[in-house]
């Protein structure tokens, strides 16, 4: 039975997705074009007209994570529900991100995007630098607008925003995705919005 030619588009993503799942399985390095290739049902041929080789799709995978991150600030900034809400949104998003891709947290992190080449290294450093400089603008906007503490520091903020939806994919990981963290990273996340948000009470 011949099998269905997709769009060249579509049959990229279809190969980018079945590289995350492999580096979700395996690490990094357990990838290789021969698996990919098998699982999507080409000849690796096929697979090198869309990707020249295997550091080819690592930096297209980084490529799409920086796109789905910004995408979903995109999506929140477009909300007049005030910077609390936005933030608290953006943070479920990230996190509903990596459940769906266990396989992010591997590859940001890998050996080869923080020990690689300096240009794959400084690709992954501009990925982390530009998202916490937008979530450091929501948790300004934030003070600006009298929601947060003019006591935090917004690139604090920044970062533990992200360190903890990193841990959140860590510990999915070590437990081969069979632990959820989605419900238990939203109550802690309300904690730490009560770190950061005035209370009227006090006021």
């Amino acid at each position: 039975m011949q099998r269905k030619r997709l769009a060249s588009t579509m049959r990229q993503e279809q190969i980018l997705d079945t590289t995350l799942e492999i580096i979700s399985e395996k690490g990094l390095a357990g990838v290789n074009t021969s698996e990919i290739a098998q699982r999507v049902g080409i000849v690796p041929s096929a697979l090198y007209r869309h990707f020249e080789n295997k550091e080819a799709l690592i930096d297209a995978l980084l490529d799409r994570t920086h796109k789905v991150l910004f995408e979903n600030v995109k999506k929140i900034s477009l909300s007049s529900t005030g910077a609390s809400k936005n933030l608290r949104s953006l943070f479920l998003l990230h996190i509903e991100f990596i459940r769906k891709n266990p396989g992010i947290p591997k590859l940001v992190f890998s050996d080869a995007a923080v020990f690689g080449s300096p240009e794959r290294k400084e690709k992954v450093f501009v990925i982390v630098k530009n998202y916490m400089n937008k979530i450091t603008e929501i948790v300004e906007k934030g003070r600006l607008e009298g929601d947060f503490s003019q006591d935090i520091s917004p690139e604090a903020v920044a970062f533990s925003m992200v360190s903890f939806a990193q841990h959140v994919g860590l510990i999915s990981n070590l437990s081969d995705g069979k632990t959820d963290m989605s419900k238990l990273a939203e109550v802690a996340w309300s904690y730490i919005e009560k770190a950061i948000r005035i209370d009227p009470a006090r006021e």
